[in-house]
């Protein structure tokens, strides 16, 4: 008998699926790669010629999951000005054994679930055991998604949150506070970072926000919204500073927070100390000092969203959320 498919929209995907249960699964997953036991081919990256568009297709076949996904991803600066998200994106999930598709949901919100997940798993292991303020800059999807992962994994007092539109870092700070337990305070970028203990940068610039002299000692920088060559969100002498892990080396070099300064010579090939998973192993070190400046730059990986995606059906199959049906 042919395999059932489930389609679940964004609506579905926001009011029944708990980003809580998707960070423990990530961690795994980073884990698992780190062994050789998964298929993470290079993401398919095109710019269009018109609208300054990005599109790009990723997939990725995890053990642990046991499920194959294809997501097909859509980015358009110009959107938010008619009113629409800056992504889009749609994820296919596939039985592995028979090629049978088996769900089709909304790609955007997973993304955002799964790069918030990767962002809490490097504050569980990278930063400091004493931290008491989060900074997020960027209060769009992508940061409010990081505010409720990243505060579900340490004992933050408080929360500061900026955006260049101070609206939208408004409404995330109301849509919030019935999600964490801790006071958000809107600032400035300079007044976020200074009193950060664990800053995350979750946006689409194509130029630095952070500024090395705003960044402590200490500091753990989760660096979650570079995902091309030409977007930066920090400033280059910052990373001479920092002790960098990435998601992917050889993905990040091209793609990262840190590719323009390699790019430039500001760094070398070899600046990073190796990969979050390796330190989820136990393989390297992670922080070495508390006065250290530690980073995760990451990307985005095509296994993450294939664990993001089982987490997803398993909850529309336990819920029985989603519209069922059958291609045969």
């Amino acid at each position: 008998m042919a395999a059932e498919t489930i389609l679940l929209t964004r609506q579905e995907i926001n009011s029944q699926i708990d980003i809580a249960a998707v960070i423990p699964a990530i961690e795994h997953a980073m884990g698992q790669f780190e062994k050789g036991q998964d298929y993470l081919p290079p993401k398919a990256i095109y710019h269009l010629p018109v609208a300054d568009g990005v599109a790009a297709c990723i997939t990725g076949y995890t053990q642990s999951a046991d499920v194959l996904s294809m997501k097909v991803g859509q980015e358009r600066t110009a959107n938010p000005d008619l009113g629409l998200p800056t992504t889009n994106s749609w994820v296919a999930v596939f039985n592995p054994e028979t090629g049978e598709l088996i769900m089709i949901c909304d790609g955007t919100l997973p993304t955002m679930y799964r790069t918030a997940a990767a962002a809490a798993v490097s504050a569980k292991h990278l930063a400091r055991a004493d931290v008491r303020a989060l900074g997020v800059i960027g209060a769009g999807q992508l940061g409010r998604q990081c505010v409720r992962a990243v505060s579900l994994v340490r004992e933050f007092d408080k929360i500061y949150l900026y955006d260049v539109a101070e609206s939208i870092a408004r409404q995330a700070a109301d849509e919030l506070a019935a999600q964490v337990r801790q006071p958000i305070e809107i600032a400035d970028a300079e007044t976020v970072c200074r009193r950060a203990d664990v800053l995350v940068t979750a946006t689409n610039s194509r130029e630095p926000i952070v500024r090395a002299a705003w960044v402590a000692d200490g500091t753990h920088l989760c660096c979650m919204g570079t995902d091309l060559h030409e977007k930066i969100e920090c400033e280059m002498t910052l990373l001479l500073r920092c002790r960098i892990f990435a998601d992917v080396t050889e993905h990040a070099l091209v793609r990262g927070e840190v590719s323009q300064a390699v790019e430039q010579g500001v760094l070398g090939s070899d600046c990073y100390a190796g990969t979050l998973g390796q330190v989820i192993n136990g393989s390297i070190d992670g922080r070495t000092d508390p006065a250290q400046v530690t980073m995760f730059d990451g990307v985005g990986i095509g296994i993450q969203d294939t664990t993001v995606a089982r987490a997803i059906y398993d909850q529309a199959v336990a819920k029985g959320i989603g519209t069922r049906f059958a291609f045969s």
